[in-house]
């Protein structure tokens, strides 16, 4: 059961890939909810789009893999630039002329890339621990080998091509406990393990060995948030551990935005605080 139904929900077909949306509410400013990769759908918006639709065109997409959206059949069909013009054609299916793009993740550095090449179309963007490689990543992140057969499979060694393929179900429970550090997560990580079984290794894999993006390199990073004119807001938890939290100060001054630290918050901000996360929504889109 949902807090609310769908004003309307349909597909865009992308050169064959059919992407799944939702459109709630009305009123402006319309926001696009953007997730952060394969291994969520959009029902982890879950939260957000009864409180905002009240005011606002609330427009959500499941990502190519999850939900009900069709995987990518191949990984060159999985880059960024695929990626965001999956975006823009959820955003012209639901008669979005110009929307405030909200991220989490890799989300957050789609919607500022989105920001930096369409100034016309995005009248602001709210970053949730922003994914893009401003900094290096967290020491434990790279310390194993993704492609090796390692001979452990104990905390970030899951991982790793072979794990995921073996054990995926694993893999999504492991990784939901890191990305909610918070006490009292239980209903948060249950939603998001059973979110991340709505995925399989084979469509994450076409995920992960997509072609290099340029959001992957620091220089590139930083040139599209100095590229950004838009109001920005930036949120991160100081307990992180998909994002280093360094990352989203360096955003909000690349952009000149806001920059919010929710202390003791980890990555998944806007399931485990939600309130906090709906009212910092509410005031940036009634100033916007």
């Amino acid at each position: 059961m949902r807090a609310v139904a769908p004003e309307r929900e349909g597909f865009v077909d992308r050169d064959g890939v059919r992407v799944h949306y939702e459109v709630y509410g009305g009123g402006e400013p319309a926001v696009l909810l953007l997730m952060p990769n394969t291994i969520v759908e959009s029902r982890a918006w879950k939260a957000q789009v009864p409180f905002l639709s009240r005011e606002h065109l609330v427009v959500v997409a499941d990502p190519r893999g999850n939900g009900r959206s069709d995987p990518s059949p191949e990984p060159a069909r999985h880059t960024d630039r695929e990626l965001l013009d999956d975006a823009w054609a959820v955003l012209d299916a639901a008669g979005a002329e110009r929307a405030v793009l909200v991220g989490l993740c890799t989300g957050a550095g789609h919607a500022l890339m989105m920001a930096a090449e369409r100034p016309d179309r995005v009248r602001g963007v709210v970053a949730l621990n922003p994914g893009l490689r401003l900094t290096p990543p967290h020491p434990f992140q790279v310390e194993h080998d993704f492609d090796a057969v390692l001979d452990t499979d104990v905390g970030w060694a899951k991982a790793n091509r072979h794990y995921w393929n073996r054990d995926w179900p694993g893999f999504a429970r492991f990784f939901l406990e890191e990305l909610l550090p918070e006490p009292h997560s239980t209903k948060q990580w249950e939603d998001g393990v059973g979110w991340a079984l709505g995925t399989t290794p084979e469509a994450m894999l076409v995920e992960n060995d997509a072609p290099p993006s340029e959001r992957h390199d620091p220089e590139t990073a930083a040139a599209i948030c100095r590229q950004v004119r838009c109001p920005v807001l930036v949120v991160t938890g100081t307990l992180d551990r998909c994002q280093p939290p360094e990352r989203g100060r360096v955003v909000a001054e690349l952009t000149g935005g806001e920059h919010v630290v929710v202390v003791g918050g980890g990555h998944l901000l806007h399931a485990r605080d939600p309130v906090r996360v709906n009212l910092l929504l509410r005031d940036f889109l009634r100033r916007v």
